[in-house]
């Protein structure tokens, strides 16, 4: 489930199949706070988001919910969607390669006098563009459905 296809704590309710009165009671608040929660005129409690991962299961409810409520996080951080474990293993296994196989040449040649030129700042972007996706795929395998056999 993408965060931003519903309000995220609404989706971790229905994930976990309660009514809002039987999920207040669940994750310790009054119904008005769920209410406002999915409403999206109140933000709960990093505790309380904690409880709701837990009790639903949706281990990437916490990351969500750092991205929600800031919109600095929400810029640095990158979107992450919960996907099945096979899906989210190989991403991370073929943008590891595909980093390993073209960057690290390039990235030891711009360091060797320990600064971007003009002339890397094309090959230096593209090579921060790829350790992005392999941050965006790490933590897609870290939430990934089927895994995080611990919870969350």
């Amino acid at each position: 489930m993408e965060p931003n296809s519903r309000n995220i704590y609404k989706t971790a309710r229905t994930v976990a199949g309660l009514t809002q009165e039987r999920w207040a009671e669940a994750v310790g608040v009054s119904v008005d706070s769920i209410h406002n929660y999915e409403a999206g005129t109140q933000i709960p409690s990093d505790e309380v988001v904690r409880a709701m991962s837990e009790i639903s299961g949706l281990s990437p409810l916490s990351y969500w919910h750092l991205c929600h409520k800031s919109e600095l996080a929400a810029d640095m951080l990158p979107e992450v969607r919960s996907v099945p474990l096979p899906q989210a293993v190989c991403a991370l296994v073929s943008r590891v390669q595909d980093f390993v196989l073209g960057s690290p040449d390039a990235l030891l040649r711009m360091a060797a006098d320990g600064r971007i030129d003009e002339m890397e700042k094309t090959d230096y972007a593209r090579i921060i563009g790829d350790l992005d996706g392999i941050v965006q795929a790490a933590l897609q395998l870290k939430y990934a459905e089927g895994g995080n056999a611990d919870g969350p």
